[in-house]
């Protein structure tokens, strides 16, 4: 007889997610995680989809964090910018408390239990099919536990993916490196606003978390990657400032912790399921983080295979309910994976007749008058042919 009837390998979002759900559903659960908690990882930090935290049960917790609730965007290009409401509130949760908000949630339930500091090494097999991990603590122990499935959370570098030999398809490398660091005192707008700079072929962030503190993320062109390496924080300071306003903005601001970074993130869809394994977040899917959907993709993943889970205990076919999940994660997915490759490639220097077009759009109101109807009828006749569809 199997020790649990779900070992998750991974406890940040996509993990913690997962076992919160099971752990709903009275199933009993394992998770390992290589890393303690809390501690923070590289990441996206927008979360906009607020039902999310409502299904977890953790939305109470989360408002607990103080994080500012976001409600509008702001766009610069050259030193003009347009404003307005987003769809929708959304948060910037540092992933250190987030993570282990999520995990102190999971474990709240019997059946869930948690294993910090607990790297798997292997996957175990019994024929074809994966019947549990090897793993080995701080200590060197090694301990072996078995499962009725085996999901690897475990990130882009998943060992459970490499073990399972799980098929890699749409693959594209990665495109532009990023950096990014918590900023204490820097000065705020009027009200909590995600800011996005494009500038000279550049990307900047600024992301409200608490009253007082800010994330401020960069994704720079390859060939810069090295020099900024070198000195992460001058390098990172000395294009934020160039962008507009941000000079006054962050003067007296100071670092909290460091800027870190990353040469890119490559662009992906794995097989996700296979006889005793599946896998969700970074695992499964992963995409440049201009976009900033990352943990909104992995949150839905592992509601939806919650789903199938919970069927399968009640004697549905894994295999048939494993397929009928892969083809709708991938038709939900790969329209945003498609819309961020294509974003992230088009980003160049502006022309100067570009900025004088958009200068004027940003601060003529009798030409915004103008082409707003157009617009309107742009995104009427797109619905209509989509509905036609």
């Amino acid at each position: 007889m199997a020790d649990f009837e779900v070992i998750i390998v991974g406890a940040r979002v996509a993990g913690a997610s997962l076992a919160i759900r099971l752990g709903q559903m009275g199933r009993s659960v394992l998770v390992l995680e290589k890393a303690s908690f809390p501690s923070d990882t590289l990441s996206t930090h927008q979360l906009s989809h607020q039902h999310y935290l409502e299904a977890l049960g953790v939305k109470e917790k989360v408002k607990e964090l103080g994080l500012r609730e976001i409600t509008r965007m702001r766009t610069y290009i050259g030193r003009s910018f347009t404003d307005g409401e987003r769809e929708g509130t959304t948060v910037i949760p540092g992933r250190a408390s987030f993570d282990a908000l999520l995990m102190e949630k999971a474990t709240s339930y019997e059946c869930v239990s948690f294993q910090e500091e607990a790297q798997v090494r292997r996957l175990v097999y019994e024929g074809d099919a994966v019947t549990g991990v090897e793993t080995v603590d701080k200590k060197g122990k090694l301990s072996v536990y078995t499962a009725g499935l085996v999901v690897g959370a475990d990130g882009r570098h998943s060992t459970v993916a490499k073990e399972a030999n799980a098929r890699m398809y749409d693959y594209e490398p990665a495109e532009r490196p990023v950096f990014y660091g918590y900023y204490k005192g820097m000065t705020p707008l009027p009200e909590p606003t995600v800011e996005i700079f494009l500038d000279e072929g550049r990307i900047g962030f600024v992301f409200p978390m608490q009253e007082g503190l800010d994330c401020l993320g960069l994704e720079i062109h390859s060939h810069e990657f090295k020099s900024f390496a070198k000195n992460p924080q001058e390098s990172f300071e000395k294009v934020f400032r160039q962008m507009y306003g941000m000079e006054a903005r962050m003067e007296g601001a100071v670092l909290e912790g460091k800027v870190v970074g990353t040469p890119g993130v490559p662009n992906f869809f794995r097989q996700p399921y296979g006889k005793g394994w599946a896998l969700i977040g970074d695992a499964a899917h992963a995409k440049d983080p201009s976009t900033g959907l990352g943990m909104n993709d992995a949150i839905w993943q592992a509601l939806l295979l919650a789903e199938v889970i919970q069927k399968t205990t009640h004697g549905a076919s894994f295999e048939e309910e494993m397929e009928a999940y892969h083809k709708e994660r991938d038709e939900v997915l790969k329209p945003s994976y498609d819309f961020t490759l294509d974003y992230i490639r088009s980003l160049r220097s502006w022309t100067e007749d570009e900025l004088e077009a958009f200068r004027k759009w940003a601060s003529n109101p009798l030409l915004v008058k103008k082409q707003v109807p157009v617009f309107a009828d742009m995104f009427r006749e797109r619905k209509e042919q989509e509905t036609d569809g």
